[in-house]
């Protein structure tokens, strides 16, 4: 709510939404409180004036530029005969609960930006370009041009769309692909703006611009999405601009056929005149044509600020009738923090049985977060971690080291198939881990 009175003050427009609501208020206090006079009615009739000056701007363009009747229109027809028949209160509300709609639509509009807008400042200002003799500058991303080259030292975010030309290390792509867990990257190796280099220093050939990177046309489609309207958007306004000239049509009619066809009474408080300006007040659907954009545009700036990108309003709606979701993002529907499940003595000798311990120990100098994975359990198991030395990464694939004096290599399954010969009981074991979706280390 405090958010919102901000945003009513912070432009000309909204400022009279606010002064027109000020007045309103005031007005109904004074009535409430019995006030007779003039004061109530001259409160309501400086509401109105303040807050149908942008309604009766954009009704202007509806009838001038546009030729037709939109909602604005109808408002001011509405407005303007509560005020002949004397319904000052009434007239004064209708206009604020309108430029309430329409603030609200904007207040979310501009949230759905922000929050949009916060995802860019994911991918860093400024790059380290790498000159021909290998000495980096500190450059703003927007003068880097493909073919260039960058660094990203262990812990930056990389700043450019690029292709690894040195180094090896694991990526957190969570902000790109949702996947929590880092990807092992090398040579040859794709990375993207936004994403977080953990632990090697990598050499990046720049391959996309900066305002061309996946982050930004991320964004960009979500936002030329969210500018297009959803189905249910599109059919209320279809409605708004055949029912707005129908119920003016019907107004026009009930005032003049009875007293021209039957002779009834034309002006006073019981005169068709009276009933028909009750009919353009009571018919005005500007809740319904609001309610629709805010609720939609509410919905996608909610769903931002939470991390979702929702493509527009057409597939928000589209969701609705969704019997069956398929999920394949570790994070989607988990806490995206990798745990230990499974802890399997595979040794034949009884001295190896401490073999979390000395795995958490080598690990306890790692961010990664399988590495934290196994230091949380080895802590939940109550281990002591002995001190770890000569610890090296094994370019992506592991870590390796010694732990009181002992040669100790975490590492992959394939890795272990490649590098470090073990029984094939060992293998039948990490394969049926992996196929219940487990990682295996």
């Amino acid at each position: 709510l405090a958010q919102f009175a901000r945003f009513l003050l912070s432009s000309r427009e909204t400022m009279l939404t606010f002064a027109a609501a000020a007045l309103t208020l005031a007005g109904l206090a004074f009535a409430l409180a019995g006030v007779s006079g003039i004061a109530p009615t001259l409160l309501f009739t400086a509401a109105i004036a303040v807050g149908s000056f942008p309604v009766a701007k954009h009704a202007f363009q509806e009838v001038w530029t546009a030729r037709s009747l939109g909602i604005n229109t109808l408002m001011i027809i509405a407005v303007s005969g509560a005020m002949v028949i004397g319904e000052w209160a009434e007239a004064a509300i209708v206009v604020v609960l309108f430029a309430l709609g329409e603030a609200l639509e904007s207040y979310a509009t501009e949230r759905a930006r922000n929050a949009l807008e916060s995802l860019l400042d994911l991918a860093p200002p400024v790059a380290l370009r790498l000159h021909a003799g290998g000495t980096p500058e500190e450059v703003p991303v927007e003068q880097l041009r493909v073919g260039e080259r960058v660094l990203a030292r262990p812990g930056d975010r990389v700043s450019v769309d690029g292709i690894i030309r040195a180094g090896q290390s694991a990526i957190d792509q969570a902000a790109i692909t949702g996947e929590s867990v880092p990807v092992d990257k090398g040579p040859g190796d794709d990375v993207f703006a936004g994403t977080l280099n953990t632990f090697g220093a990598l050499e990046i050939e720049v391959t996309r611009l900066a305002a061309d990177n996946t982050l930004s046309r991320m964004i960009a489609l979500v936002e030329e999405a969210q500018s297009r309207q959803a189905p249910v958007q599109r059919f209320v306004d279809r409605f708004a601009r055949v029912y707005t000239p129908v119920v003016t049509l019907m107004a026009a009619l009930v005032a003049v056929i009875p007293p021209l066809v039957f002779g009834q009474t034309f002006w006073g408080e019981s005169g068709w005149l009276m009933r028909a300006l009750q009919l353009l007040v009571i018919a005005c659907p500007c809740a319904l044509v609001i309610s629709t954009p805010v609720s939609v545009v509410s919905a996608l700036t909610n769903a931002a600020g939470r991390g979702v990108l929702i493509k527009g309003g057409r597939y928000l709606e589209l969701l609705g009738r969704v019997q069956v979701f398929a999920f394949d993002k570790t994070g989607t529907l988990t806490e995206g923090r990798p745990a230990t499940t499974d802890v399997l003595n595979v040794c034949s000798d009884a001295a190896c049985a401490n073999g979390l311990q000395y795995a958490a120990a080598l690990e306890a100098q790692s961010s990664h977060p399988l590495a934290r994975a196994l230091v949380a359990e080895a802590q939940a198991q109550k281990m002591t971690l002995p001190p770890a030395q000569e610890v090296n990464m094994l370019s992506g694939r592991g870590v390796t080291g010694r732990v009181n004096g002992a040669r100790v290599t975490v590492a992959s399954h394939p890795y272990f198939d490649t590098a470090i010969p073990h029984p094939t009981a060992v293998c039948a074991a990490a394969d049926r881990l992996s196929a219940e979706g487990k990682t295996v280390m």
